[in-house]
Formats: C-alpha cells, structure tokens, sequence
C-alpha cells in the first residue's frame, strides 16, 4: 500500500512538474510540445533587445524596422541609422553586424535596409530601400547575391518593403510605390507578378509586406491602406481576405508586417492601433496586446515582427527606436 501511495505521489509531482516547462514549438513542425495560443494567453513584456544607453556604441539598436529569427533562435534586427542589420543570440548577446561598408562582391552598402527574411537554409534576405534591390547574404553577413533595378517593369523596383521565401526556395516581394507582388527564383530570376491598384479583392492600396505560411505556402499580404490582410495562392490566386478599418478587435488601422507561429496562427502588427493582434488561419480573432506608450510593453509605431521556435514574440518599433520581447504566459 505504501509503495502504491509513493508510485502515485511521485506520478503526481513529475507531472506536476511537467507542466511548468516552458512551451516551444517548430516553426515546421507542430509534433513537438507546446501551447496552443488562446484567447487566455498573456503576452508578458520580457525586455528590450540591446537598447540604447547612456555609453553609446555600435552594437546597440537605434532604429531599427525589421527583425527576424533564425532556426537557431538568433535575431536579426534592420537597424536603418547605420545602415546594417545586426545579429544577436537568443539572450540579446551581440555576435556580428554588416551592411554600412563595401565587401568581396558588395560594392554598394545597404541605404535603408527595411524588410528581412531568414530563409530555411539560414541565409537572410533584406530589402534595400533606396538601391531598389533584394540583397542577400549567409548568416554571419557575407554577401551571396542581389535582384532587382530601379523601374517600373517586370523584376525591378521603386520601394522594395517585404520580402519572403516559400519551401521551395522562390523569393516573393512586396513594393510600398507598385501595387504588386513579385515573384522570382531563388537566383533571380523573375517569375511572375499578381495585383492591381484598388479596393477589389486582390487588389492593394500599398502592400507593406509579404509573408509566406511555409506550413502550406500561402501568401498573405497585409494591404496597409486598405486595412486588411490578403490570403493568395503561391501562384497568385486570391484565397481570401480579413479585416477591416477600424479599432474594434479584428480591425485594424495601418496593418505593417505578419508572421506566423508552428501552428500557422498569423501574428500582425497594428501600426496606428499600438497593438499586436493575433488571427487564425482562417482570420478569426484569438487574441492581442500592447496600448500606446513609451514604456515597458507599450508601442508608438509597432512596424516588424517575428515568432521564436519558444513562441516568444519580437517586435520593432520604429517610433520608440526599440525591439521588445514578449513571452506567452
């Protein structure tokens, strides 16, 4: 009896204890141990990603717009006063910055690095605003290649902002000043383009991203003026959209950068709205955070996003000149 006692007692602290491991995820991979968001879910300001200091120096964030996250749990945040992208482990520490100087092959630095993608292979693609290019690099900075010109025809462009890949390695972009989404090989090579200006379905009023689901490869593009989220094939064929202006839950006013968790939950930024809302697949409302501030979990301009593998949540604010680190609880 009292060994059947201890067994149970024992059963119950292991599971006990079980539950207070810290959920994680795959972002391909929904097989491992981890928390479905729900409307009950809390997102807990944590801290700030190399904030600015009284000693200033070059490896802290000054303005930064887009951040990313590698396999590896390693940041990656488009800092535009220097003109670099700098790279940072899970835990905030510096490891590498590059951009504002020429390298073997890079003859032109970053001008205005606003988008960035970390593709499946761990090399990084940033969009360089005012080259009017894609460029892109291995993870620790040496340049692989660029696409891309200046112009108004197949292939080129006048605003690069959003940049994504899908599982099979094509690279989509997304142009603040052309109503498009452009779609070329992983080398370059242009493929096609889908959109319109408008309010129609699949139509944009100033696309400012693009992201692709990897978990089924669908486009999802936030329409900033419009206030709605576009859903696309990778072809280019509309699946569906939500949203809509307003400030009420599920509207949004300004939607700026998406990304997803492993479970394909869509995480988007409200610009004007100060918050971070998140959807499901299909464009229901789970839950949101964030109010407008200058403190701790607050936003002025939350503007890039992103999704750790321990569903930690990244968020660049370009007013506030900060990156914030919210953990679900």
């Amino acid at each position: 009896m009292a060994k059947s006692l201890l067994t149970c007692g024992l059963a119950f602290i292991a599971v006990f204890l079980f539950s207070l491991i810290p959920y994680s995820y795959s972002q391909n991979n929904t097989s491992s141990l981890y928390n479905q968001v729900s409307p009950s879910t809390i997102f807990g300001y944590l801290r700030e990603v190399a904030p600015i200091t009284e000693n200033q120096n070059a490896t802290q964030i000054f303005d930064p717009e887009g951040v990313d996250v590698d396999s590896s749990d390693n940041v990656y945040v488009n800092d535009i006063g220097p003109n670099e992208i700098k790279k940072y482990d899970e835990n905030g520490n510096f490891i590498t910055k590059w951009g504002s100087m020429p390298d073997a092959g890079f003859d032109v630095p970053l001008s205005h690095p606003h988008g960035n993608e970390v593709d499946n292979e761990g090399n990084i693609y940033v969009t360089d605003q005012n080259n009017k290019r894609v460029v892109k690099f291995t993870s620790n900075g040496t340049f692989i290649g660029s696409l891309g010109s200046e112009g108004e025809a197949n292939g080129q462009f006048l605003h690069p902002h959003g940049v994504d890949v899908d599982s099979q390695g094509n690279v989509y972009v997304s142009d603040r000043d052309i109503p498009n989404i452009q779609k070329f090989t992983s080398n370059g090579t242009f493929i096609g383009s889908w959109g319109s200006e408008g309010e129609a379905n699949g139509q944009f009023n100033t696309p400012w991203d693009v992201a692709v689901d990897k978990n089924d490869d669908e486009i999802y593009v936030p329409d900033y003026g419009n206030n709605r989220i576009h859903v696309f094939s990778t072809d280019g064929k509309f699946i569906r959209d939500f949203g809509g202006e307003g400030e009420g839950e599920g509207q949004f006013n300004l939607p700026a950068v998406i990304a997803f968790d492993g479970y394909g939950n869509v995480y988007a930024t409200d610009s004007d709205n100060q918050r971070v809302q998140i959807f499901s697949k299909n464009g229901t409302l789970i839950t949101m955070f964030g109010d407008e501030g200058e403190g701790e979990g607050q936003f002025l301009k939350p503007e890039s996003i992103a999704v750790d593998s321990k569903g930690r949540i990244y968020v660049a604010d370009t007013v506030n000149n900060n990156v914030q680190l919210f953990v679900p609880r």
